[in-house]
């Protein structure tokens, strides 16, 4: 039987005790890995009765160089072993981009291009496109830069109309015939004629 994941959506930086839990999840959290949780606008934790089994987060502090605007880059990202190929990453990646572009930024993720598991991943979305490859500052090896293609960025490069995020609060056009509210007398009650 497969476990029952559930799933926690914050829009802060961690701090404290729950920094210090996310970090545990990772092979190595190291000075680059706070840097990227000092400046998390997003982080989705994925929860297995009550123990967290993976992270992902939306960060700004971009060091790839990239030439997108407003890049925003979804990075982080780390699944307990035992708990892959569950979903939890598909989940976690989706929340992610929705959120980057509901921002308004450029979403964009930095893959080692030694990650064959992931460089494939990216290769075969319809949804992530290369920017540019470059040469790690801290490993010295070859990165590729990957921008969503849902991005205002790369849809106005490309000629095509930016995707507008539905924005809060947006009244929805009236039905075709709307119904018009009743004068009640007194002794009636709300029924609405047939």
């Amino acid at each position: 039987m497969l476990p029952v994941i559930e799933y926690s959506l914050s829009y802060c930086a961690p701090t404290g005790t729950e920094r210090d839990a996310l970090s545990a999840l990772t092979l190595n959290p190291d000075a680059r890995w706070h840097e990227r949780m000092d400046h998390a606008r997003f982080v989705a934790t994925a929860l297995h009765e009550g123990t967290r089994v993976g992270v992902g987060i939306v960060h700004t502090s971009v060091t790839a160089p990239t030439m997108v605007p407003s890049p925003m880059e979804l990075g982080g990202m780390f699944v307990h072993p035992a708990y892959r190929r569950l979903g939890i990453r598909q989940y976690m990646a989706e929340a992610r981009l929705t959120y980057a572009l509901s921002m308004g930024g450029t979403p964009i993720t930095v893959i080692d291009n030694r990650n064959q598991a992931s460089w494939g991943y990216y290769e075969r979305s319809a949804r992530w496109t290369p920017e540019r490859e470059y040469t790690g500052y801290v490993t010295g090896l070859p990165m590729t830069i990957w921008v969503s293609t849902e991005s205002s960025w790369y849809r106005t490069g490309m000629g095509l109309n930016p995707l507008v995020p539905a924005q809060p609060n947006t009244v929805l056009p009236h039905a075709a015939s709307p119904q018009r509210p009743l004068s009640l007398g007194p002794g009636q009650d709300n029924a609405v004629p047939a």
